[in-house]
């Protein structure tokens, strides 16, 4: 697999869970696996890019089952669409536990708590801000400049949104990661359910 075949392969994966996911599943994504692509292509996740691709794909798609809409299920009622939400989190946090990576697994786990108060409070923007810095700090490693700018945005500070991502566009500029942010950025907006 490669990092370009994350969705596909998440499909795949859900598909072995059997009803009543399977039956709600899209055959063919529609969405390009853009958040996957952009941590494959950064150093961190050199070692293995089609995996890192298929973790940060599938726990997208938890976080988009809570959310947004999924890009891989439809017709599921919203209770399940739920409980497809949790599944793709854990199908993501156990495929990086499988690479070794405790570092990713913080980032990924303070991504999910924190992306969820934001969502809480109504503050969806600054969640995909955040989702993008954590991307970019997965597959560039994260900097002291960064957790200081996560947490002023915690802290609801001024200007706390406009310096994360600042630094989000300086940290892909700095790792040639311009191409893949942009579309990463691009793809970041969705429409919220009404769950």
């Amino acid at each position: 697999m490669s990092p370009a075949g994350a969705l596909e392969a998440l499909a795949e994966r859900i598909a072995t869970e059997g009803e009543p996911l399977t039956s709600h599943l899209i055959a063919h994504p529609p969405a390009d696996p853009v958040f996957g692509e952009l941590v494959a292509a950064g150093p961190r996740a050199a070692s293995a890019p089609a995996d890192y691709a298929f973790v940060i794909e599938a726990v997208r798609e938890g976080y988009l089952c809570h959310y947004g809409t999924s890009r891989i299920l439809e017709g599921a009622d919203a209770d399940l669409t739920l409980l497809a939400g949790d599944l793709f989190y854990a199908i993501g946090i156990n495929g990086l536990a499988a690479l070794d990576d405790p570092e990713s697994v913080g980032i990924l786990s303070d991504l999910i708590r924190v992306a969820a108060e934001l969502q809480a409070e109504g503050e969806a923007e600054k969640a995909e801000a955040l989702w993008l810095a954590q991307l970019l700090a997965l597959t560039c490693g994260i900097d002291e400049l960064l957790t200081t700018r996560i947490a002023a945005l915690e802290r609801e500070e001024s200007g706390s949104l406009e310096g994360l991502k600042e630094w989000s566009e300086n940290t892909a500029e700095t790792n040639g990661l311009g191409r893949r942010f942009v579309s990463a950025r691009n793809a970041i907006h969705f429409e919220p359910t009404n769950l």
